[in-house]
């Protein structure tokens, strides 16, 4: 039994990854393919996975379309990004045809570094950008397809206070104030917020039951106690609220930009204290392909979209946004050395660039094993 729920989880880890990591990843090559097409660079190969190849699937124009063996993603091999730039003034004791030194001036005119520094961090800007789209997209879809849908429910009652007065039970449900509809605990308490000594009706709904009730909360109340005197807690109600997708885009662009704000000031809420250490380690591909596993598991299990959805924004982002770290072999890295070239109106070598961002690699390499120890011998705890 231990045997079979060790290959189970296994099998469910490698389908949360193939479902959330290798698609967005996917996506972020593409922002960098469309980024290059526009820009006037070759991309010579489109991988889906990383070598070995398995095989070439097709070429469009100068790019060839591969499958291959390590299924990590995928990657995007621009003309000139290995074979450098200045190999094109070599000598060489070969003689070469008119034909062929007519090809490699071409492949020259539209290889990376002998773009402007401008056109460079376009290319570069496209990954990042491309997941932030998709991840607007996601989010729109997340609230057009159906999130859970909230109640309010009535805890505790203060004595002496206006909801005593007006009969209000536990376990009551606030459907509405003055009218309004309620369907969150920000959204009660900024409209009795609007009515302080004023009346104000309160529609409850109690035992299947509609019941209207008229309080007046109070602008100063007791130590401890709201205006109206009661508890509330924000209970699921095992429904779906689907919004219109005029809507569902207004509220998703909110949640995303929510999202990207807790996701750059991360370090600042650890710092301060509001985010636990615990919760702030690091997560490498077996912690998120767990994650997604449950994810994937709760999508079957409630029949709705949202919890794969809300996992592939977040993790969107995330790619995003750690891509743009001015860190070398990173975009945000590559973006850098562009700046500072503009800047200096001379750039480094594009074997010397290149050589740096493969040191660096190597050690993000390092650092993503560490991380993936880190998973196996400490998991996350799942929720």
């Amino acid at each position: 039994m231990a045997v079979w729920n060790w290959i189970n989880n296994g099998l469910g880890m490698i389908v949360g990854f193939l479902v959330c990591l290798i698609p967005l990843i996917v996506v972020h090559e593409i922002g960098h393919f469309v980024m290059a097409r526009l820009t006037g660079v070759w991309a010579r190969e489109f991988g889906i996975g990383y070598p070995p190849r398995i095989l070439k699937l097709f070429k469009w124009r100068e790019t060839e379309f591969t499958l291959n063996w390590l299924p990590l993603g995928g990657f995007v091999r621009l003309e000139g990004e290995q074979t450098f730039a200045e190999d094109k003034d070599e000598d060489t004791d070969e003689e070469v045809s008119p034909a062929v030194l007519a090809e490699k001036e071409e492949a020259y005119r539209h290889s990376l570094y002998a773009q402007p520094p401008g056109k460079r961090i376009l290319l570069y800007l496209g990954g990042p950008l491309m997941n932030l789209l998709t991840a607007w997209v996601l989010a729109t879809l997340l609230f057009a397809t159906g999130i859970p849908a909230a109640r309010v429910v009535v805890a505790n009652i203060a004595p002496q206070s206006p909801a005593a007065e007006a009969n209000l039970q536990a376990g009551d449900v606030i459907v509405a104030v003055n009218g309004e509809t309620v369907e969150s605990l920000n959204d009660v308490s900024a409209l009795v917020q609007q009515t302080l000594g004023e009346p104000t009706e309160i529609q409850l709904e109690r035992d299947g039951q509609t019941v209207t009730v008229s309080l007046t909360p109070r602008a100063n109340p007791p130590e401890g106690q709201g205006a109206m005197g009661v508890e509330i807690n924000e209970v699921g109600s095992g429904k779906l609220k689907q919004l219109p997708l005029g809507q569902a885009f207004v509220y998703g662009s909110r949640y995303l930009g929510n999202i990207v704000g807790v996701t750059l000031f991360f370090p600042v809420y650890v710092i301060r204290g509001l985010i636990p250490l615990e919760q702030a380690r690091p997560v490498g591909v077996i912690g998120i392909s767990q994650i997604a596993q449950q994810s994937v598991e709760d999508s079957i299990s409630t029949g709705a979209a949202y919890p794969i959805l809300n996992l592939l924004i977040l993790v969107s982002v995330s790619l995003g946004i750690f891509n743009l770290l001015p860190i070398p072999a990173l975009d945000g890295g590559r973006i850098l050395f562009a700046i500072v070239e503009k800047i200096r109106h001379k750039p480094l070598t594009p074997a010397l660039e290149e050589r740096i961002h493969m040191v660096t690699l190597a050690m993000l390499g390092v650092l993503f094993v560490v991380i993936t120890i880190l998973d196996i011998v400490a998991p996350i705890q799942l929720p």
